[in-house]
């Protein structure tokens, strides 16, 4: 009866430690599935081992592939320093190398047992259980370590068991690596992310002031745009700018205040001091989160800001171009609702926007060599036009002196003289017409114009251009009455118009004026034909641009083109018909009553 009793109580003890057993299994499960934290959760793994083990210790080792060793992640005893063992070489080692476990009950009498860690630290290593962890691919990538069993020896279920035990964490393992790659790989994903954010951000900002550098008409404008692009590119209450010019800076700043507005321009000399004169002379950057005296971080800033915004942050970046500094960008006072620091990024756009500035000092340089350049160019072209225009009233003057020589009669010579003062006049107001497109200006001179007065002065001149060239001059007038126009400009005109006829027919002809009036718009037209070859066809689609000619002895090309400006002048119109080998006629349409 008695061995009955102890048969049962033994069979109890053996069946509440298999429930602990269990227990202990669950809870290592619980937490393989709670949690991907490598380091509490071995701890709990190795010291449920242990406990299921009924083991004094267990120990963990991962292989390390690049080394080819391995390595203990945890260990209890006491133990914290890192064990290394070349795969291979003692018991966990021939584990890792075969995947066959091992259950020894005297490790000293086994050749594979390495004694070293005993003698270092002093542990009595009796029985060992080892065996294999193998992920979902039944890779080795670690094994796990039991010693001395308390109560005798690891039997073969503690085997099956540790194993159990062994691929759980193995595939705990695994699971860890992939989450720590994933988050790595998202952690990477969100860094590239911000990156291109701000990348765009930068692109974004480079286009806006692209866009302000090609609409602003002049570099001072353009500054100021670009100060307010850079305020809010980087949140700050101001910012300037200061260029070098030959009597010291010019200094242009804005101030965010929607009541102020951008402070205007200042200029001071050279002998004024401070950080974003430095920062110009030095070519360094500047940063200072700390301002304790903000006029002697820049005496013009702290004015422009006032009493009410004192400077306590700066950022300031030097402007250079080929190698030479010629002043510098500034920000004061950063503003955000996450950081009011100037740091490393805010250095980074500064720069960026720096080198806009840089960029539209060299287009406005630019721009002023080539206005600069075409204006000296039209002045050329004016004076091409006048010098081609005064051929006329040289023309007219020197035959008139001519005729007076020869002419005896006194009522004769004062009407040439009257003719040659009339052309000198037409001189003089052509000096005047030069001078004034040198200066920027463009006038007419208008005032009503009896056309049965006018027209025989015009026949006279002309007769003079026609004279010894076998040209047959023809007015017809169904037009008497008056007109409001320019007679100075109208007679270069009319005197071109003809100049190109005799031109055209080198050998003589027939040259044609008529004048006619059209009701329905109230409008004067003055046709001017000739029976020459003809205007080539290479030319007629650009027939009144500058330079264009087809060729004849001292043609210049120009004065189709004043003719054409001098009508639309008047508001008036220019067209043409002409057919090879028959002539040409040239329709100028005048208002009768043009307005000043």
């Amino acid at each position: 009866m008695s061995q009955l009793k102890e048969r049962i109580a033994q069979l109890e003890r053996e069946l509440q430690f298999q429930k602990e057993r269990m227990a202990a299994v669950e809870e290592i499960g619980r937490a393989l599935g709670s949690t991907l934290k490598t380091e509490p959760l071995l701890a709990l793994i190795m010291e449920k081992i242990t406990e299921l083990m009924n083991a004094e210790r267990s120990t963990l080792f991962l292989i390390d592939e690049d080394n080819n060793q391995l390595w203990s992640r945890i260990a209890q005893g006491g133990i914290t320093k890192e064990i290394r063992i070349d795969i291979g070489q003692g018991i966990a080692g021939h584990v890792a190398k075969t995947g066959e476990s091992i259950n020894i009950k005297d490790a000293y009498k086994d050749n594979r047992f390495n004694q070293d860690v005993d003698k270092e630290t002093g542990y009595r290593t009796r029985s060992i259980l080892c065996v294999p962890m193998r992920n979902h691919r039944r890779e080795i990538i670690g094994v796990v370590q039991t010693l001395n069993r308390k109560d005798g020896y690891f039997t073969t279920d503690d085997e099956a068991l540790l194993a159990a035990l062994g691929s759980q964490a193995a595939l705990w393992l695994e699971n860890s690596k992939l989450y720590v790659s994933v988050v790595g790989k998202n952690i990477e994903l969100r860094h590239a992310h911000d990156q291109i954010q701000a990348r765009m951000k930068e692109i974004d900002l480079l286009f806006r002031l692209e866009q302000e550098l090609n609409r602003a008409f002049g570099l001072e404008p353009f500054l100021l745009r670009l100060l307010a692009e850079t305020t809010q590119a980087v949140p700050s209450f101001g910012a300037a700018i200061l260029l070098r010019e030959a009597k010291g800076f010019r200094f242009l700043v804005r101030v965010e205040d929607a009541s102020r507005g951008p402070i205007p321009v200042a200029v001071f000399g050279e002998e004024h001091t401070g950080v974003p004169v430095e920062v110009a002379n030095s070519g360094e950057d500047y940063v200072d989160n700390n301002i304790e005296d903000g006029a002697a971080y820049h005496a013009a800033m702290a004015e422009a800001l006032g009493p009410d915004a004192p400077i306590r942050r700066a950022l300031c970046v030097p402007l250079e171009l080929d190698g030479e500094r010629f002043g510098s960008i500034q920000l004061v006072d950063r503003r955000s609702s996450n950081r009011a620091r100037y740091g490393d990024a805010d250095i980074k756009i500064l720069t960026l926007i720096a080198g806009r500035v840089e960029s539209a000092l060299v287009l406005s340089n630019q721009r002023d060599e080539e206005l600069n350049a075409n204006r000296l160019a039209a002045i050329g072209q004016a004076l091409s036009g006048v010098l081609h225009d005064l051929k006329t009233p040289m023309t007219i003057i020197g035959g008139y002196a001519q005729l007076m020589v020869d002419e005896p009669e006194e009522e004769e010579r004062k009407a040439f003289s009257d003719t040659i003062s009339r052309q000198l006049s037409l001189l003089k107001r052509m000096t005047e017409e030069i001078l004034q497109f040198a200066r920027g200006e463009a006038s007419l001179l208008v005032r009503k114009v009896f056309l049965h007065t006018f027209m025989p002065h015009l026949e006279e001149g002309l007769k003079q251009e026609f004279s010894g060239r076998n040209v047959n001059l023809t007015v017809q007038m169904d037009y008497v009455d008056a007109i409001r126009m320019d007679i100075g400009k109208m007679e270069r005109v009319f005197f071109n118009l003809a100049r190109n006829s005799r031109q055209a027919m080198p050998a003589g002809g027939d040259f044609t004026i008529r004048t006619s009036l059209s009701e329905a718009d109230d409008m004067v037209t003055f046709e001017f034909e000739d029976n020459g070859p003809g205007i080539p066809e290479a030319i007629r689609g650009r027939l009144f641009e500058s330079f264009v000619t087809s060729g004849k002895k001292d043609g210049t090309g120009l004065g189709l083109a004043i003719v054409k400006k001098i009508v639309e002048l008047h508001k008036g119109s220019i067209d043409f018909t002409s057919e090879t080998g028959e002539g040409t006629t040239f329709r100028v349409r005048l208002p009768r009553n043009l307005k000043k």
